[in-house]
């Protein structure tokens, strides 16, 4: 049996919903040649981009493309915090939070923000992508951290890693309790050689937008009043006599 061509409208479509992603693949695979500034054993420093903004930019980028992948919902992207049912305890950084609208509270956020980091209530997180530069192991106390804030949906999403240990990573992962775990591209053999998996970037978006719309249905379900149980009317007190004459005075 052979199978059906996609439709020039169904592959222009599926394009165009990865093309933030595929744009991103091309822009930290150049990067590659600029390592980040590390510091030697005799105290000197090199390399040339800082880890932090070089991590910030991709984990910036990925929410830009959850923002668009997700707008035809209600649901807000955003990098930050979440906060117990308490108000008492922040939960460790995540990333990248798909929630419902509103926050508690924006740090620098504002028409032009050179940063933007949020505060969530915990009830409000209905997934968190963990993004993570080269991946070389699988962090076991994130996804254990983030389900005591009652996130169910953990997600690992790196820019790279070598593409023979990809599969047993992404066992790690599950096991260690992650939904799932993505790469924007792999390195082969050749340290120059990269590849992407453009249908991989495509279920990336799609899992985590029926994973955040099903926690947010679920939520609302369960959100709902209870109905009380309907009271017995009780007839009003008959009349005596004593009453009577009381009512006449």
């Amino acid at each position: 049996m052979t199978r059906k061509k996609p439709s020039k409208a169904l592959k222009f479509s599926r394009n165009l919903g990865i093309e933030q992603l595929t744009g991103l693949s091309a822009e930290m695979q150049k990067l590659r040649q600029y390592p980040p500034v590390t510091r030697r054993a005799d105290g000197k420093y090199e390399g040339d981009i800082l880890g932090f903004v070089k991590g910030l930019r991709f984990s910036a980028r990925v929410a830009y493309f959850l923002r668009e992948r997700l707008s035809t919902t209600s649901l807000e992207v955003n990098w930050g915090h979440l906060v117990d049912s308490k108000e008492q305890s922040c939960s460790p950084e995540c990333d990248v939070i798909v929630h419902t609208a509103g926050h508690i509270r924006k740090w620098n956020g504002n028409d032009k923000p050179i940063m933007s980091f949020v505060f969530i209530d915990a009830t409000q997180a209905k997934a968190v992508i963990s993004c993570k530069s080269t991946l070389t192991s699988i962090d076991k106390e994130h996804p254990k951290s983030l389900r005591k804030y009652g996130v169910e949906n953990v997600y690992l999403f790196a820019e790279t890693c070598d593409e023979k240990r990809l599969p047993k990573l992404r066992e790690a992962a599950l096991k260690a309790g992650y939904s799932g775990l993505w790469c924007l591209y792999t390195i082969g053999n050749d340290t120059a050689s990269f590849k992407t998996d453009e249908p991989a970037l495509l279920s990336f978006g799609d899992t985590i937008l029926r994973a955040a719309t099903r926690a947010s249905r679920k939520k609302s379900r369960s959100g709902k009043p209870k109905k009380l149980p309907a009271t017995k009317r009780v007839p009003p007190p008959r009349k005596t006599t004593s009453t009577k004459k009381q009512s006449q005075k």
